[in-house]
């Protein structure tokens, strides 16, 4: 009876394992994979190793006699899943990490859209999208719903919407900004709503690339075939409306956002909700309205519409229409000609170019030199090799001027504006150069593949610090620039006279405890001089004072109401060391700072801004960012381990007075707010700047650094569909990797291919055994750096043709390795 050696029924067996059959004692055994390919055959006896191979699936291990008849059968089942396996461990690591990153963030995971359920990893079309480039490899589960979901819900006129979202979140605002000229949708039964951002215009060219990545993923020609005709809608959409697409430059066009966001500056917002009463006041950055927009080409929507235009006549020729693949393919070289002449400045793209260059905006930077995101991009969507070499020596320029702290040179824009975008794009956060890894992934995969390989390495490897320094989880937006903390001084104000309460929940004999909440107490505060959250406050011993450790502000019977704390000193900020707790409204209480010469200034104190809850303390990111509020210590009771106090610095608007007196005032509904300490400061107030800024999916920058690690240093690329045409150029060498197992996976389709790279440099030769699903695979093998010629390349043990070549200094050995399910490749060199 046949049987495998050593596996379980069931076992997982993987590509390139080399496993062994028993119980075959006569005849002749051939193994032959799930498409019926032969890829062992041997004379039958007590133990057979070979080494697995080809399609996915079922395999079938046959004993036969010597006239063909089979005597015996076995299938074993073959999976595969996307992994690397390399000489330390390193990018295993990363990968591990990417994966988790794209697996814990999810903005929505579904939508019911007349009675079908839709899958996404994010409810915007274009996050989605770009999170697909990662997710492909891991995820197989109604990979196509996402895109119908879009194509099935295009407006007649072309247009694709940009997401959708539960009708539960602020219906009333949504219709009031989008309104018009139909860029919102309600679903028919009402539990939802497609929305198209109006300023935005990469939808559409976004909306390609979907179709384009899901069906190699998922390998449907008929799907994809389904998806043609919406697809050409959506693109001459995106050239025929007079939202997406200029006259004057015959490119597409935008309001001035940063790059391919969806918020123009104030000055701009203001004109884009022109019509609107109610937003005309304060603007709408995500508005535009033709005849008053300040209209401008930004380079980035026509790099991705050209990209699109040749995803589009490829699937176009896959089903024979080769005549509109034609049409597209002419389109997109026409319109990289005129971008070239408008908007390549010889490094790179510049940002904008307004329609009316009479249009000065005043955002206190010079424009022209700003290097914005959409250059690395643009570096994998068709550019010639000269950019792509001049736009990665820009950034490896900005590596060189980092400003302080900053976590590396991958801007969302650099320099960043210093005015004209307030709100959550303060400088060096979110869109306005926070440093993101969508950056750091596209640009890697332009350096491996044109011959920065060791700087795609390096990005990857600081990519996968950056991710450890931050819990195993790779942001997407971090803070652009940390500067050093400030020279300061503080005094602790002695609270000794006004504390009224203990940090013990059961007080003493006319002092109430913490809250009175019994064990739920903050007993474990630190007492005396401390330094929290780098600021000196003096925390009062509550067995030096009569258990009165600090003040409790509540309108409950034993705590004050006011307090007044006499100062008469001059201090440019006021540190309160405090917390609040069962508020029934956002206001913990009021801080009124009475100056000796009678001038008062109030302060409301703001839950989330200013203040927090003690149990589980946190305060939001757009308050983090150097600004105003930090966690400032945390410790636990009986009753919860995740207990603290906020600091919060309040600038003195008045700093060259002498403060008489502070007051404190509780709002009268209710509830505490417990001070444990004062400090002044001889500086504006400031706390460590937060490295994690905010705005960005997660998932979607995980993905871009997949999407350099799979393509550029594992090297496997999809040149057909679902892996059955491959180029395959792993540059382990720039690495130092000498031994790797890689095996890249469509779990959609099946698809993949998988590879055991050896590297020995003291006899001179890459070893590769190699197997997919598919028979076809152009090889472009990275030699060592300092190598000078190839002398042999073998497959099989069979001379093979090939040629060697350069992409800057580096070398590589090109060929064919087409052909049966398992190869073994050699290259030798010199």
């Amino acid at each position: 009876m046949l049987k495998l050696q050593d596996k379980m029924p069931g076992q997982q067996i993987e590509p390139l394992e080399t496993i062994t059959i028993v119980g075959a004692e006569k005849g002749t055994l051939t193994v032959s994979d799930a498409l019926g390919r032969e890829y062992f055959r041997a004379p039958a006896g007590r133990a057979v190793s070979f080494t697995v191979g080809g399609a996915l699936g079922w395999h079938a291990a046959v004993v036969a006699d010597g006239a063909g008849k089979a005597l015996e059968t076995l299938r074993f089942r073959v999976r595969a899943q996307t992994a690397i396996q390399d000489q330390g461990g390193q990018f295993s690591d990363l990968m591990r990490l990417l994966l988790a990153t794209m697996l814990r963030f999810g903005e929505g995971s579904m939508t019911i859209w007349r009675n079908r359920i839709y899958r996404y990893f994010v409810c915007w079309l274009r996050d989605h999208v770009h999170t697909l480039k990662g997710m492909k490899y891991f995820y197989g589960i109604d990979l196509t719903g996402s895109i119908d979901l879009y194509r099935l819900s295009q407006k007649p006129d072309g247009m694709i919407w940009d997401n959708n979202h539960p009708r539960n979140n602020n219906p009333g605002l949504d219709e009031l900004r989008f309104g018009y000229d139909g860029f919102i949708q309600v679903f028919e039964d009402g539990t939802a709503d497609f929305k198209r951002i109006p300023v935005e215009n990469d939808v559409e060219y976004l909306y390609i690339e979907g179709i384009y990545y899901t069906w190699k993923a998922v390998g449907d020609d008929a799907w994809m075939s389904s998806c043609l005709d919406s697809a050409i809608k959506a693109m001459e959409y995106s050239v025929t409306s007079p939202y997406r697409w200029s006259e004057k430059y015959q490119l597409l066009k935008r309001g001035y956002t940063i790059d391919t966001w969806d918020f123009q500056n104030d000055e701009d917002a203001k004109l884009g909700a022109a019509g609107n009463r109610q937003m005309q006041v304060f603007g709408d950055a995500m508005a535009i309205r033709v005849g008053h927009t300040r209209f401008g080409v930004m380079y980035g929507d026509n790099t991705g519409y050209i990209a699109g235009c040749r995803y589009l006549a490829e699937m176009l020729q896959q089903v024979g229409r080769d005549k509109e693949a034609k049409k597209y393919l002419e389109r997109a070289d026409q319109m990289k000609q005129r971008l070239d002449k408008l908007a390549w400045n010889g490094k790179f793209y510049t940002h904008q170019v307004p329609e009316d260059p009479n249009i000065k905006r005043d955002l206190g930077v010079d424009e022209k030199s700003q290097v914005s995101l959409s250059n690395a991009y643009s570096v994998n969507r068709g550019l010639t090799h000269e950019q792509c070499v001049a736009i990665i020596k820009t950034y490896l320029d900005i590596r060189n001027r980092l400003p302080a702290g900053s976590p590396g040179e991958w801007y969302t824009i650099f320099p960043p504006f210093e005015k004209g975008y307030g709100g959550h794009n303060s400088k060096w956060q979110y869109m306005n150069s926070s440093v993101t890894p969508i950056v750091a992934g596209e640009l890697a995969h332009g350096a491996f593949e044109n011959g920065f390989e060791e700087y795609g390495v390096e990005i990857l490897r600081r990519m996968l610090s950056l991710g450890q320094s931050t819990c195993g989880h790779l942001h997407c937006s971090y803070t652009g620039s940390i500067p050093p903390a400030p020279q300061r001084t503080f005094q602790p104000v002695d609270l000794k006279a006004q504390a009224n309460a203990d940090f013990c929940g059961a007080g003493a004999a006319g002092v109430p405890g913490w809250t009175g909440e019994g064990d739920n107490d903050l007993h474990e505060m630190p007492t005396g001089r401390q330094t929290i959250a780098g600021i000196e406050f003096g925390v009062i011993d509550p067995a030096s004072n009569g258990r009165r450790a600090c003040i409790g502000l509540s309108t409950q019977k034993g705590y004050c109401q006011r307090a007044e704390i006499p100062v008469s000193r001059k201090a440019a900020s006021i540190y309160f060391l405090h917390a609040a707790s069962a508020l029934p409204s956002v206001c913990a209480g009021r801080i009124i700072m009475e100056y000796q010469d009678g001038q008062r200034f109030c302060q409301d104190v703001i839950t989330g801004q200013h203040i927090c809850g003690w149990w589980s303390p946190s305060v939001g990111a757009r308050h983090r960012g150097g600004d105003r509020c930090a966690v400032a210590w945390r410790g636990k009771n009986v009753l919860a381990n995740n207990i603290g106090l906020v600091a919060f610095g309040l600038n003195n608007p008045c700093p060259d007075k002498a403060i008489g007196k502070i007051v404190l005032e509780c709002q009268p509904a209710g509830g505490f707010w417990m001070v444990a300490g004062i400090t002044l400061s001889d500086k504006p107030a400031w706390f460590p700047v937060d490295p994690v800024s905010f705005g960005i999916p997660d998932n979607w920058g995980a993905a871009a650094v997949v999407y350099a690690l799979v393509e550029g240093l594992a090297g496997v690329k999809d040149t057909g569909v679902a892996f059955d045409r491959v180029l395959l150029a792993p540059r382990w060498p720039a690495a130092g990797v000498d031994s790797v197992k890689s095996s890249i996976t469509y779990p959609a389709s099946d698809g993949y291919v998988a590879y055991d790279y050896k590297l020995d440099r003291k006899a001179k030769k890459i070893s590769m055994a190699l197997t997919a699903s598919g028979d076809k695979c152009r090889c472009h093998i990275l030699l060592p750096a300092g190598v000078s010629s190839v002398k042999a390349v073998k497959i099989d043990n069979k001379d093979a043709s090939f040629a060697a070549g350069k992409v800057e200094n580096s070398l590589y050995a090109d060929f064919d390795a087409d052909g049966p399910v398992l190869r073994n490749i050699e290259i030798e060199y010199s």
